[in-house]
């Protein structure tokens, strides 16, 4: 027999030999290879066509004895199943070749959408339809959404883009918004300089100190994980001595959702994760790092403002959007629409519906960015809660912008109206500091005979539109 009949055994006068260096150009003719994650730590994949998946030796072992089965080699296979550690173990699979990870992440100015039929090329200017033969790279396999494409044939909206209307009371603004965060969460790229944690509220957050559920905020991501590979994690389970591991996170994990976040837990904790990366450990395995650049992009869903140290840092790293209170517990889509999203009895016209808005959002997000929506009650909630509501309504009625203010006849007059909330001089200005903070300002403060001065400068609507 030849070496096509016999790919990596041998009968020599009657002996049957297996070997390990044809095994291993067997098992690497077929498909299997390693990803280099560190000079220590390697991935087993294995690859067919364009697509590449996560392999393990489990899965070779078994390629090798189907494959004997098949060829009717009884004899071969009860001598590899006899040895299978002396042929596929660890140190000899460092044999197979090296391939570089997989480079299938969106551009800067575009967006993709992979298709079981073919893949879908958002950008600004629209949606290109490609097919697999004209891709140029290798992609993971568990990019593919499990269903074909279809072009558009109606201009009704689906159940789906409705739904998000209803959560952002059909205003138009409010809607673009929502979109625009959809768009975001979608594009597997971060050099647009959005390096945000999305926060979601519901509109009604702590009204009448109460909590609101219900709001459809989590169906927000149930929808994102249809399309792209998201990690839901129990946020109020979360701790901050014990989470970091981030055990469920792979390379290709697009986006992580803190669903309902511990309302003690600060956005200070996630700051690492924007700015530098994810160190990710597996157990029984070397940890790797994700490199910010290719980190999942993050959700948070909150009955409670999220805390953080305060100050334009923090700002910057956050952005936040309420829900409106249309539906509730009892309310759900589901009582509205006559059906759940997203299973098995949702029409192929509802589907086809939804990955034409989603890409609308991110076609939408690639055109404008992040939207921002002027706050309801969440910018209200919080700032009550990093000074007092007693401050806040002190300041609203006031303090005036871009003048200049004496603190200690403020701090006088605040304390005359408000006997039982007396504060000190170093926790009025920094009651003032962070009233200026959320009011997108910047606090002043001098000395001059004798008097202590603050002024809250406050760019008016003109100025920034003249500075754009």
């Amino acid at each position: 027999m030849n070496k096509k009949e016999n790919p990596f055994w041998e009968n020599e006068e009657g002996k049957l030999k297996i070997s390990n260096s044809e095994l291993l150009n067997f098992l690497g003719a077929n498909g299997f290879v390693r990803l280099k994650l560190s000079p220590t730590n390697y991935l087993l994949v294995k690859k067919k066509d364009n697509r590449i998946r996560l392999s393990s030796e489990e899965e070779m072992i078994a390629f090798v004895g189907d494959y004997l089965i098949r060829e009717n080699q009884e004899k071969v296979y009860e001598a590899f199943v006899k040895s299978v550690g002396q042929y596929i173990s660890t140190k000899k699979l460092s044999f197979l070749e090296v391939n570089e990870l997989p480079d299938d992440r969106d551009s800067k100015d575009t967006g993709i959408f992979y298709f079981k039929n073919c893949y879908c090329l958002v950008y600004k200017e629209g949606v290109e339809v490609k097919d697999y033969s004209e891709l140029p790279y290798v992609i993971w396999k568990n990019r593919l959404i499990n269903c074909d494409y279809s072009k558009r044939e109606t201009s009704n909206i689906g159940q789906f883009e409705q739904f998000c209307k209803n959560i952002t009371n059909n205003e138009d603004s409010r809607f673009l918004t929502l979109k625009t965060i959809l768009g975001y969460l979608l594009h597997r790229n971060k050099s647009r300089g959005e390096d945000k944690v999305i926060i979601l509220y519901d509109e009604n957050m702590l009204l009448n100190d109460k909590t609101n559920g219900g709001t459809g905020k989590t169906l927000l991501s149930d929808a994102l994980s249809k399309v792209r590979e998201l990690e839901l994690f129990d946020g109020k389970s979360i701790k901050g001595d014990s989470w970091f591991k981030n055990q469920r996170i792979g390379l290709t994990t697009d986006i992580i959702t803190y669903d309902d976040l511990n309302k003690n837990i600060s956005l200070e904790m996630f700051y690492s994760m924007i700015t530098s990366g994810i160190e990710v450990e597996k157990k029984r395995k070397d940890a790797f790092f994700i490199k910010k650049e290719e980190s999942p992009k993050i959700i948070i869903t909150s009955n409670y403002p999220v805390k953080g140290p305060g100050g334009s840092s923090d700002k910057r790293r956050r952005f936040e959007f309420e829900v409106a209170n249309y539906y509730d517990e009892e309310f759900t889509p589901e009582v509205e629409f006559g059906n759940r999203f997203f299973n098995e009895d949702w029409g192929i016209n509802e589907w086809q519906k939804f990955y034409h808005f989603l890409m609308e959002c991110l076609n939408d997000y690639l055109n404008y960015g992040l939207v921002k929506a002027p706050s309801i009650n969440y910018k209200k909630k919080s700032l009550e809660i990093k000074t007092s509501a007693d401050f806040v309504e002190f300041a609203d009625s006031f303090i005036e912008y871009n003048q200049w203010m004496d603190k200690r006849v403020t701090e006088e007059l605040f304390n005359d109206f408000f006997p039982n909330q007396r504060t000190s001089s170093h926790q009025f200005k920094k009651f003032l500091s962070e009233y200026s903070v959320e009011n997108d300002a910047t606090l002043e403060l001098k000395s001059t005979g004798g008097k202590y001065l603050f002024k809250m400068i406050k760019k008016e609507k003109d100025d920034e539109e003249s500075s754009l």
